[in-house]
């Protein structure tokens, strides 16, 4: 296929019709203009789709994708699938991006001949420059160009690794050598596995400290859905993605697969603590069994080093344990 553009901006969207006209704004203020830009309908139940449909018909190299509903993943899939663009770029549907976003990325992509370019980012709550906004990446990251492997190690030794999908550009090519694709079925935490995918990969990265991306910290997401049903669902897809990152450290080289079991075992400390926030005792006594089972919590506590990390584990192991011998059990499954 020949490249019809620069820059494919690929947008997975699921019932975010409130939050579209601000992401418009952002989309339509670039002053990069070489760029497609591709939604992905993700079965909608609200007006996303028709809102979708009615600025694709007003803009120039706008597409949209409808599909039934099946996760980010996917959509995302969908999106790179039909991608034209030399470079690739993902954006959050409830989120925003300054003026200079795609000239930020292009621009250290083209003049250092990367394979993978990131920047920063900011969170906000109703618009980009409200008072209690502040920067995703906080730590001073490394300047000039460097391997993958050594930009995960480093920013991961630092205490702030990035793995922020919505905040790089990658070559599209590169995704296509490599067949990276995003894992169907994850409804959290999927840019992370993916990030942890490209960046091993990567021969050259560089990173911008400029903050071009606008993260919306959205009350009505899954990330911050305090239902039982919507922590269990946190709880699943985070185990399913540590449990994809120690399938992928036992293909990589010595120093990948170390990098990639402490990522792990640092998401493992977060699932954890998910779990210790669930209120029902009778549905963590369920899930941590199920942990034990699978052989989830064995592998965490060969990987964590710290005291008190270990300690976290014990009490999964204990309420495990105390399922076994008491009336206290529900029934939990992950998916795989």
């Amino acid at each position: 296929m020949s490249v019809r553009c620069l820059v494919t901006v690929v947008i997975p969207a699921y019932n975010v019709a409130p939050w579209l006209p601000m992401l418009f704004e952002g989309l339509d203020s670039q002053t990069f203009r070489d760029f497609e830009t591709i939604f992905v309908d993700d079965g909608s139940t609200d007006r996303t789709g028709e809102i979708l449909d009615m600025y694709a018909g007003s803009r120039d190299r706008v597409k949209v994708f409808h599909q039934p509903n099946s996760g980010v993943s996917t959509a995302r899939n969908t999106g790179v699938d039909a991608a034209s663009g030399e470079f690739v770029v993902f954006i959050d549907s409830d989120d925003t991006v300054s003026p200079s976003y795609l000239a930020d990325l292009f621009h250290l992509s083209t003049s250092l001949d990367l394979d993978v370019a990131m920047c920063n980012g900011w969170r906000f709550h109703e618009r980009p420059g409200d008072m209690n906004d502040h920067p995703l990446v906080v730590l001073p990251k490394p300047e000039g160009v460097m391997s993958g492997v050594d930009w995960f190690e480093t920013t991961f030794n630092e205490g702030e690794w990035c793995g922020y999908i919505y905040m790089t550009m990658v070559k599209r090519e590169f995704l296509r050598k490599h067949a990276i694709r995003f894992k169907d079925g994850l409804l959290a935490i999927n840019d992370l596995l993916w990030v942890a995918t490209v960046q091993p990969k990567a021969d050259r990265v560089a990173y911008t400290p400029k903050q071009s991306y606008y993260y919306r910290l959205t009350p009505g997401s899954i990330v911050n859905d305090q239902s039982i049903s919507g922590k269990l669902r946190r709880i699943n897809s985070h185990a399913v993605a540590i449990e994809e990152l120690w399938r992928m450290a036992e293909t990589e080289s010595p120093r990948v697969a170390k990098l990639l079991s402490h990522l792990a075992a640092a998401q493992g400390r977060i699932l954890l603590t998910r779990i210790a926030e669930i209120g029902s005792m009778r549905q963590r006594i369920a899930i941590s069994a199920e942990l034990r089972n699978r052989g989830f919590l064995a592998r965490l506590f060969r990987d964590t080093e710290t005291i008190g990390h270990r300690k976290r584990i014990v009490r999964a192991y204990w309420f495990a344990w105390l399922g076994a011998f008491t009336d206290q059990k529900a029934s939990f499954t992950f998916f795989s």
